[in-house]
């Protein structure tokens, strides 16, 4: 007992010589922005754990040791300070604010917040990321950028489509497209002009965007209403700055090339699978009838052996048709802006154009834009804004548009057999094709003519006026008019045209869109900690499209091309439609000194796509912020630098459906008994709604290391009800089906992204990397009137994914026969397969994606190395499934790879089966049924690496410019795709005669001055 005094009596003397040792000192923490007190700062003495917070008057009181030490104060948004503390005792500490970190606001609805203030699920994409990559429209350059956002090429074409899923696919029969708007104005980005696979959203210049924000949860995007359950992808553009006028030219020329050619037979190994197929169907001299299906079987072939019939195919000449119909092609692009102003007006002006010529001449795009931001202060009260973009572009596809893939090169060019001269001796083209394709397609696609031209304007016009100082009008009006005009002609001299003397056509569509904003918004303070903000508006949308095309047969000769010049009229159409929206929507936010945050929302929208009975829709959600790097237990602590939990629930609206699929519509049909007449094309459903779309998200923001390493995790639910179905009813009403709300789905995943610094040395090396990733699971969860399946390829079963391939399980080749083997339902072997044999095979939506960017920087020097991937998808593909039957049931060349793995004799074991003439086993039970049609997709890909020198400024001073850069740049540089034997594996459908993407090297200068 003795010793446990002693020893308490010498821990308190040690404890009171420490305390001793300490001294009080006290202070206040001062933002220099007003001159204010900062409300809980952190001030803590350097390399320990001793610190405290400031009141709400920015002052402080803090235990220091005798010897003195360095104080370290900070606060978010603010640059740390720190100060010696020597003797003094009472100390003022400056803080400025952080440009770079006040910097980051993101663009939300309506409005815009800094990042700490977001608790939804928002991802942003910088302007600076995507510049000066060599892609015609800004939707393509998303792709792998944000988790999340799945980008998928609908076709190679320059300028072409892309589909863009914002945590998945949402809606079975509706559109899944997210909702875009460019400053302010929503956009059409449907393609309603059916004679073009252009992009709508390829009138914008990618360089002249500052950033771009993907709402991606309900709770974020349900401001937007009925149009947002598919997400939203706000586009700001740049904007002009105070100063002297500062003007940037850029240019950049180079080449693009096809992503790969197929390795596929020549005509004496075409010729071998011809002979084996006769052979193993028992057809008599199998030599003569393969020479004859290839059309090379001479007059005199009876007088000839079989030895020399073999001969006859070893003499074949090889021709390359791929790399005659895919060549190089040129890629230009030049641009210059000017920007400046004073302390009232700011200005942007910004012109480019743009060319690029595909894989498969003489297709390509070209484009002019021209952009206009204007921003003055009239008053100090009043401020205008205009933001102006004019585009036109242009697409030349000589083949059809309309996924007729013979006429195609990219899918004749591989399958033609490939004895066929491509020209004769003199040059003239080889217009004698033998095998199922029985025309010349480098002819074809040098005679036909086909270009489609796209005028677009899309602007705003827009005034704030600040009525008191916490409280704002603005009156937004808005217009994304489209222009889309087409001609095609079919050449006499072509298969398609030799029959109709020619064919022409001529194609024109408006496309109309207006929009009006006007809101209300509310800022302020109260008591230093409690922050009110809110906005409301009323908004009103219309759109009306409209178009007129027509046909004509029998050109005199190929030279006359246009429509009026043929002799027969063939067709004339036109059509009208088109929709409004009326909305009125609040949202109001709070939080408590930075920590607490809420946000509800509640929007009503009105659409005239719905039934009399369901006209309007509300939609609301909630949205929860904590910042838990602001409380006690983590303010000091030096390994965690951010941390904020974010929760959210929210519905939003789908109304991307036909503009009168609610309605009985009537259609003209022709004349009887010499009047006009009219029938019944559509059964009404006054009760037709929206579908929609639930989501529940939880969220965590990170920083760590003073934020080296930074990021967020998302989880989500997104359910979809009330699925828009055309439901069979009873055929006496005249209809087979009516449209109904019945059905839901679901998406659920989790997303993850990751921002490190890698290596940040003082000599000025720095390693930069971001990753992101998604997991995502989509299932269909019920039908109606108790079904649980609906006759569809992908399959639509309830418990399943949408895109799943409902088919016959492939077992390979019996090493005996070399016949293809399947399992039935029970997983015994079979030859002949039956629809009760088939199972989920796996599906076309990937289970995983996103992307890795690396960015290093020395000096002036940077490089930027770009991969995108996706795992767990199953396509099918259409060529490839034509040739890797082995020119068994179609005269068509084959790939090398199934041409070596065929089944030649007993014994071996391979995947791929004997070759047989005739349809019924390789149509039925062949290598383009079932599960041997299918194809692994999962691919990462090389898609950008970037090398730039960025002249000093020493230099540039001496030779009068504010900027100089000297940049490289590759697109799609290198894929790999295991086991994947077609062109591009991130395509979408069957891949059959799609345009494949392309490769693309670039060198650039961009100056300032």
């Amino acid at each position: 007992m003795r010793k446990v005094l002693l020893l308490g009596l010498m821990w308190f003397l040690c404890s009171a010589i420490a305390f001793a040792q300490d001294r009080v000192v006290t202070g206040t923490v001062i933002s220099t922005e007003d001159n204010l007190g900062v409300p809980g700062a952190t001030v803590i003495v350097k390399g320990t754990t001793n610190g405290t917070a400031t009141d709400l008057d920015g002052k402080f009181s803090l235990s220091v040791p005798q010897s003195g030490g360095v104080l370290v104060a900070s606060f978010v948004g603010f640059l740390s300070q720190e100060i010696t503390i020597g003797n003094q005792s009472d100390f003022t500490i400056m803080l400025e604010p952080d440009a770079k970190l006040l910097s980051e606001v993101v663009v939300t609805g309506y409005g815009t917040q800094s990042k700490r203030e977001v608790t939804g699920a928002v991802s942003q994409i910088k302007g600076e990321l995507i510049e000066n990559l060599p892609l015609q429209s800004f939707d393509r350059a998303m792709q792998g950028r944000a988790a999340g956002v799945q980008v998928s090429s609908a076709n190679g074409l320059p300028g072409g489509a892309v589909n863009i899923r914002i945590r998945g696919v949402g809606s079975v029969n509706a559109g899944n497209e997210p909702l875009y708007i460019v400053d302010g104005v929503q956009l059409n980005s449907r393609n309603d002009a059916d004679f073009t696979q252009s992009n709508p959203l390829a009138f914008l210049n990618p360089n002249d965007i500052e950033s771009m924000e993907i709402l991606k949860d309900a709770a974020s995007a349900s401001i937007y209403g009925a149009q947002a359950a598919n997400g939203v992808v706000i586009i700001t553009t740049k904007k002009g700055k105070s100063g002297k006028a500062q003007f940037t030219f850029n240019v950049y020329a180079g080449t693009t090339e096809p992503l790969k050619y197929l390795d596929v037979t020549d005509g004496t190994e075409v010729y071998q699978l011809r002979k084996e197929a006769y052979t193993n169907a028992g057809n008599g001299l199998p030599e003569a009838n393969a020479l004859n299906s290839m059309g090379e079987l001479p007059s005199n072939w009876q007088s000839l052996t079989r030895d020399e019939l073999d001969q006859i195919a070893a003499d074949f000449d090889f021709y390359d048709w791929q790399r005659e119909a895919l060549i190089t092609g040129q890629i230009r692009n030049y641009e210059l802006s000017m920007s400046g102003g004073d302390d009232r007006t700011t200005y942007f002006l910004s012109g480019s154009y743009n060319q690029q010529e595909a894989t498969v001449s003489p297709v390509n795009f070209q484009r002019g834009t021209f952009a206009v931001k204007l921003a003055t202060q009239a008053n100090s009260k009043l401020r205008f804004e205009t933001n102006l973009n004019l585009s036109t572009f242009s697409q030349n596809t000589p083949f059809a548009t309309d996924g007729a893939f013979l006429g195609n090169p990219a899918f004749s060019a591989a399958t033609v057999l490939p004895q066929n001269p491509i020209y004769n001796e003199d040059g003239s083209f080889n217009e004698s094709i033998s095998g199922i394709l029985n025309q010349n397609v480098i002819a074809v696609n040098s005679y036909n003519s086909g270009q489609q031209r796209t005028n677009q304007f899309v602007g705003n016009i827009a005034a704030n006026y600040k009525i008191l100082d916490n409280l704002t009008f603005r009156s937004l009006f808005g217009l994304d008019y489209r222009l889309v005009q087409g001609e095609d002609y079919t050449d006499p001299r072509t298969p398609d045209g030799r029959g109709v003397q020619g064919r022409g056509s001529i194609q024109s569509n408006w496309n109309v869109n207006f929009i009006t904003t006007q809101t209300l918004s509310y800022n302020k303070t109260f008591n230093s900690v409690h922050n009110v903000s809110g906005i409301y508006g009323i908004e009103f949308r219309q759109e009306t499209n409209q178009g007129i095309s027509g046909s004509a047969t029998g050109f005199p000769t190929f030279q006359f091309r246009t429509v009026q010049s043929a002799a027969i009229p063939e067709d004339i159409t036109s059509f009208w439609t088109g929709f409004k929206r009326l909305g009125t929507f609040l949202q109001v936010n709070y939080d408590y000194n930075k920590k607490y945050l809420v946000t509800l929302t509640g929007r009503y929208d009105g659409s005239s796509r719905f039934g009399a009975d369901n006209l309007y829709g509300f939609f609301p959600s909630i949205r929860a912020g904590w910042y838990l790097k602001e409380e006690d237990f983590l303010k000091s602590s030096s390994t965690i630098s951010e941390l904020k939990l974010r929760v959210s629930y929210g519905i939003t609206g789908n109304d991307q459906i036909g503009n009168f699929d609610s309605r009985g519509l009537y259609q003209g049909v022709g004349t009887y008994n010499g009047s006009g007449g009219i029938r019944p094309v559509g059964l009404a459903n006054p009760e037709l709604s929206w579908e929609k779309n639930r989501t529940f998200n939880i969220g965590l923001d990170y920083g760590l290391f003073g934020n080296r390493v930074s990021g967020a995790i998302d989880v989500f639910n997104r359910e979809s009800t009330d699925l828009l179905f055309p439901q069979p009813i009873l055929w006496t009403n005249g209809f087979g089906s009516v449209t109904r709300n019945v059905g839901s789905l679901e998406n659920r995943g989790v997303e993850f992204e990751i921002s490190t610094v890698n290596v940040n040395t003082p000599s000025g090396f720095r390693w930069n990397t971001d990753f992101n990733i998604t997991y995502i699971e989509n299932e269909l969860t019920s039908l109606y009137d108790g079904l649980t399946e609906l006759p569809s390829d992908p399959a639509i079963r309830v418990g399943e994914s949408l895109g799943s391939y409902f088919s016959y399980e492939y077992a390979g080749v019996n090493p005996a026969t070399g016949r293809p083997m399947w399992y039935d339902i029970d997983g015994n072997l079979k030859y002949q397969v039956q629809a009760a044999d088939r199972k989920i095979l796996g599906n076309s939506l990937p289970s995983w994606y996103g992307g890795m960017n690396n960015t290093f920087s020395y000096k002036g020097l940077e490089l930027t190395v770009f991969f995108q991937y996706e795992y767990g998808r199953l396509i099918p593909d259409g060529q490839v499934g034509f040739m890797r039957e082995n020119a068994s049931r179609l005269t068509l060349n084959a790939l090398q790879q199934t041409y070596d793995a065929r089944w030649t004799e007993p014994g071996q074991i391979t995947y791929q089966p004997r070759v047989y003439s005739g349809g019924t086993e390789p149509r039925s039970s062949g290598m383009n049924t079932g599960g041997a049609s299918l194809f692994n997709a999962d691919y990462i890909r090389l898609k950008q690496v970037s090398l730039a020198y960025n002249l000093q400024p020493a230099l540039l001073s001496k030779i009068g410019l504010t900027r100089a850069r000297i940049y490289a740049t590759g697109v799609n540089l290198w894929t790999y795709a295991d086991g994947y034997p077609g062109y591009d594996p991130e395509f979408l459908g069957s891949a059959t005669g799609i345009i494949p993407q392309t490769r693309n090297i670039t060198l650039g200068l961009q100056v300032g001055f």
